[in-house]
């Protein structure tokens, strides 16, 4: 029995030998979503978990038996740091099952409609499985099938690979500390081509081992193509690179037996032809008209203000094979990016730029287009009078007297004041906060206010005071809007000369007492200083009777 299991596997296995990990960048967008991760979650995938006899016992993820992996990535403690956790050149794979023992067994199918553009399904594996030396059919094991959509395997040969611990296995690993054999990345490709029109699952499943003591689990990425030849060349080269799909053995009509061949000399027409060879010895041949790749570069942009973001949408189009690379030039003198399909860029300076940009196929054939680009200046609000007062004390203040023109810039498409009107100078004859709304271009907008206040403050002074507590002229005092004066001094003398009173609030005012004593009725002198919000400093004198 045990000769029977190693026989199977050794032969499915030696299929893998010169498979590589061949990273073919036209090849790695794939057409099925999610199929590698890149969602960072399980999305498109249906996990299962259970038993060795029953790995899809339960339905649903299982925390720790269905893991993402998610760049940087490390190396795997129990292939004696042999195994990286992450495909090269991605950034997220899942892993299926665990270190735990108990005999569990775990599941992640991944359903394609199949069609002309899925029709090649690559998963890229890795494995790591404990070997006690068990019995064939009781040890850790690791399976790939492609079944129908009750689960049932639709193609026992070209569909199904098993493989269980065992010493010895060609392109494996061995980690004798704890009795491990592993098998770093390998990339596998499925041909769809039968199941077109058809749904079908890709059904990947983990076992430790059916005595419970005892663990096995693998590591999974998998994207969707087209099973097709890529060719690699722009118009007028003499030398062509044709590609096959990775994940198999090839056969080229010209002899070689690399993933990718040499065309020298190439025309329009020419028929390219590879047999590929899958890991389970499936054979199928594809062919290819020699075209060279033509790239249309194409992108969008709109106007904005100064200052706001632009976003630029890259439209190119290709003939064949991908698009992978931009390069922006924003005509501004700032740094050209590349490697962005759809960027972003803040303008500091209005005017009219030239954008430049190069798409680039995956066989280096590039195509630019230049546009040009208006960048709009934000209109400013910036107030003016003819006023005649003092200037203005702060930004957002204008004095003025009696009446006054205040106005912002003329020449942006509108105005709207909150005073009504909808020019861009209005008159104003009452103080208080004016604001206005300028639109320039249609879609550059400023909105801003200014206070204006009278130049002057109206003060009057008594010309008599009766101070004998009675409520009424009690104190001599200015007559004016105190909260409108900046500043204020004032000083009062008798007939001598002599200052009985001096003051520096306006709110204060004399009580008719010399140090405390009434003083005696009679003419009093009094001269003040006092200034306005404008910055200008009045000087008033005069005299008033003291009345009892």
């Amino acid at each position: 029995m045990k000769r029977y299991y190693l026989i199977q596997s050794i032969c499915i296995l030696y299929f893998l030998l010169g498979i590589t990990n061949c990273k073919v960048s036209a090849q790695q967008q794939s057409t099925c979503p999610n199929s590698n991760f890149n969602l960072g979650n399980f999305t498109d995938w249906d996990e299962y978990y259970g038993n060795f006899l029953l790995p899809a016992y339960n339905v649903g993820q299982f925390p720790g038996r269905h893991t993402i992996i998610q760049a940087p990535g490390s190396y795997d403690p129990r292939t004696c740091g042999g195994l990286f956790t992450l495909p090269p050149g991605e950034s997220f794979c899942a892993k299926l099952g665990n270190e735990d023992i108990n005999s569990e067994a775990e599941q992640l199918r991944y359903t394609i409609s199949v069609n002309s553009t899925t029709n090649l399904f690559i998963y890229k594996y890795a494995v790591v499985l404990q070997d006690p030396g068990h019995m064939p059919e009781e040890q850790p094991s690791f399976t790939i099938e492609v079944a129908d959509n009750t689960g049932t395997v639709i193609d026992p040969v070209c569909g199904y690979y098993y493989v269980y611990a065992q010493q010895g296995l060609p392109t494996w690993h061995s980690c004798a500390d704890d009795e491990v054999i592993w098998k770093d990345w390998t990339t596998v490709g499925i041909d769809l081509t039968p199941y077109i029109g058809q749904t079908v699952s890709i059904v990947f499943t983990t076992r430790d081992c059916s005595l419970g003591g005892h663990y096995g689990y693998s590591y999974i990425s998998a994207y969707c193509s087209k099973l097709q030849i890529m060719f690699g060349y722009c118009p007028n080269d003499t030398v062509a690179t044709v590609t096959a799909p990775p994940g198999f053995s090839y056969k080229w009509a010209n002899g070689a037996t690399s993933q990718s061949t040499i065309i020298h000399n190439p025309y329009y027409g020419m028929i390219a032809s590879c047999e590929l060879t899958s890991a389970n010895g499936c054979k199928v041949t594809i062919e290819g008209t020699f075209k060279p790749t033509i790239v249309d570069a194409a992108f969008s942009c709109q106007s904005k203000c100064e200052r706001e973001v632009v976003s630029f949408s890259d439209s190119s189009t290709i003939n064949q094979n991908y698009i992978t690379n931009w390069v922006w030039d924003f005509g501004d003198c700032t740094q050209t990016i590349s490697n962005v399909q759809n960027p972003i860029h803040i303008y500091d300076t209005t005017g009219t730029f030239k954008i430049k940009m190069i798409a680039y196929s995956t066989d280096g054939c590039p195509d630019t287009l230049t546009k040009e680009l208006e960048i709009v200046p934000v209109p400013l609000a910036d107030f003016a009078s003819n006023t005649n007062c003092a200037a203005r004390t702060t930004i957002d203040t204008i004095f003025f007297q009696d009446l006054v023109q205040l106005s912002v810039p003329p020449g942006c498409d509108s105005y709207s004041w909150n005073s009504g009107e909808n020019s861009n100078s209005i008159q104003v004859t009452a103080e208080g906060w004016y604001k206005v709304t300028i639109v320039n271009a249609g879609m550059c907008s400023t909105t801003d206010s200014v206070m204006m206040l009278y130049c002057y403050v109206p003060l009057s002074m008594p010309n008599a005071f009766s101070p004998n507590s009675d409520g009424l002229n009690d104190y001599f005092r200015p007559v004016t809007f105190p909260e409108k004066v900046t500043s204020f001094n004032m000083d009062i003398f008798d007939g001598w000369g002599r200052r009985v009173y001096e003051a520096r609030d306006i709110r204060q005012g004399w009580d008719g007492t010399i140090q405390g004593r009434p003083a005696p009725m009679g003419v009093y002198v009094y001269s003040l200083l006092y200034g306005n919000p404008s910055g200008e400093i009045y000087k008033l004198t005069g005299s008033m009777t003291l009345v009892r």
